[in-house]
């Protein structure tokens, strides 16, 4: 194949492209909602939804092919954790894999909460491999923002 480029790289030159890269990750770290997993780089990490409403955080979490046995929800100060492990398939005699992509082994998932919530009002449900987890706000975060008079 030939390159877009009209050059090519010479030796010791710095990837401007992987810098930038390096450099994005590090502004993200810490982030609400950032993925403590990638920072990790093992494993696998099954995606997230996070919304808002008016009165709580909704979190939704594809884990396809798991059951809730194998799954582990906790609530550490603002830090939300999600680990578990999806077993792995057997492989069976006289059946020959020309791919295997689906991921397999023990994840974790942490999102700092960007709102207090209550702890002991925090609904989970797993159904058809979605886990759903509504976390209630606190009455502090629910307070509305005031209108602040510039003189």
């Amino acid at each position: 194949m030939f390159d877009l480029l009209p050059f090519k790289r010479r030796s010791g030159v710095p990837n401007v492209f992987s810098e930038m890269d390096d450099m994005v990750k590090r502004m993200w770290y810490g982030f609400p909602f950032h993925n403590l997993q990638e920072d990790l780089d093992v494993g696998w990490s099954p995606r997230l939804d996070v919304s808002e409403t008016d009165t709580a955080l909704e979190v939704v979490a594809d884990l396809p092919g798991m059951e809730k046995k194998d799954i582990s929800v906790t609530l550490e100060d603002d830090l939300l954790i999600i680990q578990g492990e999806r077993k792995e398939e057997k492989e069976e005699k006289g059946k020959k894999f020309h791919t295997i992509e689906r991921r397999s082994g023990s994840f974790y998932r942490a999102l700092r909460l960007p709102m207090e919530v209550v702890s002991d009002k925090i609904e989970a449900a797993f159904k058809d491999g979605v886990l759903t987890l509504k976390l209630p706000k606190s009455k502090e975060s629910k307070k509305k923002a005031a209108q602040i008079e510039i003189k």
